[in-house]
């Protein structure tokens, strides 16, 4: 017997993506591209595209918040019960403090999203007043042992961490972390759907 489809998303459809599991799909593929962009190195790329990725890695971690609380309000409802908050649900105003209070609980729940959320809006306002102090991203440059592809002994390869209260953490471990808590709050929640995968680059003729 086949899967119920989910009720209708509240999330404009963009380019096909409008349910939250889309936004974790979306997640899964950019800590892929960004372990690729550190790991394998090639004559064509000119820029440091790991830099670019892990940003919007960060920003698609973070704002999965915004798209499970505007999907629905039985989605709502879920996260309000599951965290302990009210809301009010018939204002825009009372639907906005409501996220604010999903965010907020979200933080304090699970150290890593509390960290993407950093990264994300860094990388977006840049005076941002409630920056965490305590957290820090930076870059490392540690030579090559040995040849690997295009790289030779001694070249500088790109390393990416992440500074929490001085604890040094590979920014790929928090994203993969991360991505786990949703993909775990999701399935918890009845959230992930076998109908709402997106379809593949190519759809057999035959099917």
């Amino acid at each position: 017997m086949a899967a119920e489809a989910p009720p209708p998303s509240d999330i404009p459809n963009v380019f096909g993506m409008n349910e939250p599991q889309h936004m974790l799909t979306k997640l899964y593929v950019e800590i892929h591209d960004l372990s690729n962009s550190l790991s394998v190195w090639t004559k064509s790329e000119s820029f440091p595209r790991p830099l670019f990725i892990v940003w919007n890695t960060a920003m698609t971690a973070w704002h999965i918040t915004d798209w499970l609380w505007a999907s629905k309000q039985t989605t709502r409802d879920m996260l309000s019960k599951k965290f302990g908050f009210d809301y009010i649900e018939d204002t825009i105003s009372g639907r906005e403090k409501g996220l604010s209070k999903f965010q907020n609980s979200v933080r304090e729940a699970f150290r890593e999203l509390h960290v993407c959320r950093e990264l994300a809006n860094a990388s977006k306002h840049m005076r941002l007043k409630s920056n965490d102090p305590d957290i820090r991203a930076e870059v490392e440059w540690h030579e090559a042992k040995e040849a690997v592809g295009e790289v030779k002994v001694g070249d500088l390869i790109m390393n990416l961490f992440v500074f929490d209260k001085g604890e040094k953490t590979d920014v790929q471990l928090i994203l993969i972390e991360a991505a786990g808590y949703w993909e775990k709050l999701l399935r918890d929640e009845g959230l992930l759907s076998k109908d709402a995968v997106l379809p593949s680059k190519v759809i057999p003729a035959n099917q």
